[in-house]
């Protein structure tokens, strides 16, 4: 009997293994493009791993095995801001592990950026309320573009950079030097139309045109708060508290109604005025898509966040995104949106497909 016991134990299967599994993990919630992120994981039994991150590409690599039984760990290096998730995959078998926010390192020359705009190659150009230097930033640095100026708002017409000033003068960078062009105005913003007429907003109620002869006359607006006009003479409208003016792709001139939470239209060869779109929120900048669409920056007011809206040339307006401390907004010949959010000292992306916003520089 004890041999026949024996017997069927030797031919009898083993008991299978236990399959291996994460018992427990360390993964940071956060990181920064091109720093080291380090993940612990605990698997048991030991078995060969590998760590997976998916964002806007797919990372991988091997976990490496410490002194401890069945502990794990791994290094990665974000080349992109945005939301990752993180797995694991242990043989045929993956678990998620959760995601992480990594964020662009700080530069610190983003010392007070206020104003955004894009050039014809795609750089955004960064005006900062301080005095400090124009900034170009281009694949993630940012370096001077021309020498220190305060300024509320910066615009590109026809490949020159002008801008309105701290002092509500307007100027145009020439090289590296920045040359005035009118007296202070109390500016807080220019647009600048074919013929090379420039268009500034005034926070008491007016949209003032300065002809190339200098001479200044006044576009829209009486300098009292309201909201009438349409349809009719844009000199005889009321705005309440303008802050920025663009040139569409029509020649028309569009401008932040900020109070009234609208942007007008003003035809420039009728003279007249009219309401654009819908409700665009406390809006404090604007910019001009490829397509002609609008969009405009507004701020947030009684709990209620700002962001950005797009309007589109026949006036349909539609939020793209929600964000708190919005007051700039740009958009480059391909279509890609930028969000400056002034107190936070940070620029932001917009996500055509998915609608998000992701780092794209902060100070």
């Amino acid at each position: 009997m004890k041999l026949l016991l024996a017997l069927l134990a030797l031919v009898a299967p083993a008991p299978a293994a236990k399959p291996p599994r994460v018992h427990s993990v360390s993964v940071p919630r956060t990181a920064v493009v091109g720093q080291a992120w380090n993940a612990t994981v605990t698997v048991r039994p030991a078995a060969r791993a590998t760590l997976e991150a998916r964002g806007p590409t797919t990372l991988r690599t091997a976990l490496r095995r410490t002194r401890r039984s069945g502990r794990y760990v791994a290094t990665l290096r974000f080349p992109s801001a945005g939301t990752w998730t993180i797995a694991i995959r242990v043989r045929n078998r993956s678990t998620r592990l959760g995601s992480v926010s990594v964020d662009v390192p700080r530069d610190p020359l983003l010392r007070d950026p206020f104003t955004i705009a894009v050039e014809p190659t795609g750089a955004l150009l960064v005006g900062q309320h301080q005095v400090a230097p124009l900034l170009r930033v281009a694949r993630g640095t940012a370096t001077p573009a021309a020498g220190d100026l305060s300024m509320f708002d910066v615009e590109v017409a026809g490949g020159t950079i002008y801008a309105a000033g701290g002092d509500g003068a307007v100027y145009r960078l020439d090289g590296s030097s920045w040359t005035r062009l009118t007296q202070p105005l109390d500016a807080t913003s220019v647009a600048v139309d074919a013929r090379g007429n420039l268009y500034v907003s005034v926070y008491v109620g007016w949209v003032k045109k300065i002809a190339r002869d200098g001479t200044i006359s006044a576009v829209a607006g009486d300098g009292t708060e309201g909201y009438t006009g349409d349809g009719g003479p844009a000199t005889a409208a009321k705005l309440f508290h303008p802050h920025a003016v663009a040139i569409g792709h029509d020649g028309a001139l569009y401008v932040a109604d900020t109070e009234n939470r609208r942007i007008r239209r003003i035809d420039l060869a009728r003279g007249k005025i009219s309401t654009f779109g819908g409700d665009v929120g406390i809006t404090v900048a604007l910019a001009v898509g490829p397509d002609g669409s609008l969009y405009s920056a507004d701020v947030d007011r009684d709990g209620v966040p700002g962001g950005v809206t797009r309007t589109t040339p026949n006036g349909v307006t539609t939020r793209l995104a929600s964000v708190n401390g919005a007051n700039g907004v740009a958009v480059a010949p391909d279509g890609t949106a930028y969000v400056n959010v002034w107190e936070e000292k940070r620029i932001q992306r917009l996500e055509r497909s998915t609608g998000r916003l992701v780092p794209f520089a902060r100070g």
